[in-house]
C-alpha cells in the first residue's frame, strides 16, 4: 500500500517572481465548489495561482527593473557631481520606490485553506522552498503576512516530522 514512489517536478520558475494581482480560475472555481477538496485539487488550484501569478510578472519589461538598482551614464552625458553621491542616489531610490504593496490575493485564503493545517501535505510545501531548503521570503511566496508565518511553521513542523528535508529541495518521496 505504501510501496509506491512518486516523482514531482520542480515549479522553482513559478515562485521565483513576485507574486501581483491574481485571479481565480473558473475552472478551479467550479471544482472547488463542486467536491470536497482534496489535497490534489487543493495543491492543483493553488499552483495554478502561483502559475498564473507568474505569467503576469513575466509580462513586466526586465530592464525597468535593472535601470532602478544601477546609475546609468553614458558617454557624453553631463551630470552634476552631486549626482555620484551615494547617499543622496539611495534617498531617491527611496523616495520612488515608496511602500511595497502586499499582494493583492493570498492563495490560501482564496482557497480558504489554513496553512498551518497543511503540514502533512509535503507536496504543496514543497513549492514554498528553495532548491537549498530555505524558506522562501513572502516577495517570492504571494501569500500573506500571517500566512507566511504560517506556512514556515508548517515546513518546520513537516521538517520535524521527517516529512521533508530541511537541506534541500527534494522530489522523489517514498509513501
Amino acid at each position: 500500500m505504501f510501496s509506491q514512489v512518486r516523482k514531482f517536478s520542480s515549479l522553482s520558475r513559478v515562485i521565483q517572481a513576485p507574486a501581483s494581482t491574481t485571479k481565480l480560475s473558473f475552472a478551479a472555481t467550479q471544482q472547488l465548489a463542486s467536491s470536497a477538496p482534496s489535497d490534489k485539487s487543493i495543491e492543483k488550484a493553488t499552483l495554478e495561482l502561483l502559475s498564473d501569478t507568474v505569467q503576469k510578472d513575466k509580462a513586466r519589461p526586465i530592464s525597468e527593473a535593472v535601470q532602478r538598482y544601477q546609475k546609468v551614464h553614458h558617454e557624453g552625458d553631463i551630470y552634476h557631481p552631486e549626482d555620484l553621491n551615494d547617499t543622496r542616489y539611495r534617498e531617491s531610490l527611496r523616495q520612488r520606490r515608496g511602500k511595497p504593496t502586499p499582494p493583492a490575493e493570498d492563495p490560501f485564503e482564496v482557497l480558504g485553506l489554513d496553512p498551518l493545517h497543511e503540514y502533512k501535505n509535503f507536496r504543496l510545501l514543497t513549492h514554498f522552498v528553495s532548491d537549498m531548503g530555505k524558506i522562501l521570503p513572502r516577495e517570492q511566496t504571494g501569500v500573506s503576512a500571517k500566512n507566511q508565518r504560517k506556512l514556515a511553521k508548517a515546513i518546520k513542523r513537516a521538517r520535524a516530522m521527517g516529512l521533508m528535508s530541511s537541506t534541500s529541495k527534494q522530489y522523489d518521496f517514498r509513501v
